[in-house]
């Protein structure tokens, strides 16, 4: 099993565990997703078995405010900032518990320092924020957040 950047070929795969990871929120369209890939190619992976299924994937851009972009709207092709924002982390059930996740966290985390950001920001949903306190990550109060993330949304910030 390994990390690879993504690719025009790793959307089938990416859709699939999408569809299967977002159960307290709707999944966003394609085109949504690949704006986010565009915007930012260097800080999006992938993670494949041996026999190259997609287990895991992990889309962030560069982003410069403390207010999350919102959900299911494209970004601007070519922005920038001193912040890496990590939009989406999705993981098949069938690989939970083998460390997927961790190993995209940590790729972008060396990713994010190596490319001199100040800072990695998110958006933990469906109760993830206990799983991001774990590697870091803080939470940030009195920024709005889209309710397109749901009610138990936390704004969430590791700081270089």
């Amino acid at each position: 099993m390994y990390i690879s950047k993504m690719s025009d070929n790793s959307w089938h795969g990416i859709l699939k565990v999408q569809e299967e990871a977002y159960t307290g929120i709707p999944p966003e369209e394609l085109n949504v997703l690949k704006s986010k890939w565009k915007a930012s190619p260097e800080t999006c992976f992938v993670f494949k078995s041996t026999d190259e299924e997609i287990m895991g994937y992990l889309l962030s851009h560069s982003w410069n405010s403390n207010v999350p972009p919102k959900l299911f709207e494209e970004i601007p092709p070519k922005i920038t900032g001193d912040i890496l924002y990590l939009h989406d982390l999705a993981v098949l059930n069938k690989a939970r518990g083998l460390g997927v996740g961790k190993q995209l966290s940590n790729k972008l985390i060396e990713t994010a320092k190596r490319l001199k950001f100040k800072r990695i920001l998110l958006v933990a949903v469906q109760e993830s924020g206990r799983y991001w306190s774990n590697l870091g990550f803080r939470e940030i109060h009195n920024v709005p957040i889209c309710t397109s993330y749901g009610t138990s949304a936390k704004l969430m910030s590791l700081d270089f």
